[in-house]
């Protein structure tokens, strides 16, 4: 972001929301502190201004780095050009924070279904931790529907980065396609040989859910596994 959006992000810092992020992302140190309305607002507010300067400017902290994926999400632009803006910036997600706004805010995919679907390929046998969450979070955020559920199981099998945010988001995802289709996700995740800790994340997940009915999470709950041991992906 350029100085002047730097500025104003600093101005805008609570430093007792700034502790309160460091415990939610131990490990990233870079915060201002700003809350997420107001980055939304400095989003809907530089997509209407020179965003490509604010682009091609570096980015010093975590909040830069979130408005960077929110402005590459709201900004007019082509889809070409935005597809390419996604590439550029998916390896600069290093948190969960990061990686689940910035998938939220790609809200084109629900129109370019396909070019995003191909986009996504890219990424689902990725060896990074948060290349493959992205493909987790996107598919699970754009692509619910009962006639896209076949496709996004494919996609998630292949998914075998054994670290835990990508795995995390894989569990989330399986919770999210079970409010579609209940029986048809418990059949996938057993095609997917899941080890333990994601097969009884996803399950949790499940029975977390307020989209969830009282008889599936039963279900749930009978079908979660003791640990057997397998810690990462086979």
């Amino acid at each position: 972001m350029t100085g002047e959006t730097r500025a104003r992000l600093a101005a805008q810092a609570d430093p007792a929301y700034r502790a309160f992020q460091h415990k939610l992302m131990p490990g990233v140190e870079n915060y201002l502190g700003v809350r997420l309305p107001l980055l939304r607002k400095a989003a809907a507010r530089l997509a209407k201004e020179d965003w490509r300067a604010e682009l091609a400017a570096p980015d010093e902290t975590f909040e830069e780095v979130l408005l960077r994926g929110m402005l590459i999400g709201k900004a007019k632009m082509d889809l070409a050009e935005r597809l390419e803006l996604v590439r550029q910036f998916v390896p600069c997600i290093d948190n969960w924070a990061v990686c689940d706004s910035f998938c939220a805010g790609l809200r084109e995919a629900r129109v370019y279904k396909e070019e995003y679907f191909s986009l996504i390929q890219q990424y689902t046998g990725s060896a990074r931790e948060f290349e493959a969450r992205f493909a987790a979070v996107l598919l699970l955020t754009h692509f619910n529907r009962p006639e896209e559920l076949e496709r996004c199981f494919a996609e998630y099998q292949r998914i075998r980065q054994p670290d835990y945010y990508a795995w995390m988001g894989v569990a989330w995802g399986y919770s999210v396609f079970a409010v579609t289709d209940f029986d048809r996700t418990i059949a996938a995740m057993e095609r997917a040989e899941l080890p333990d800790e994601v097969w009884n994340k996803a399950l949790q997940k499940m029975r977390e859910s307020y989209r969830i009915t009282p008889e599936q999470k039963e279900r749930a709950a009978q079908l979660k596994r003791g640990q057997r041991g397998r810690k990462q992906h086979e």
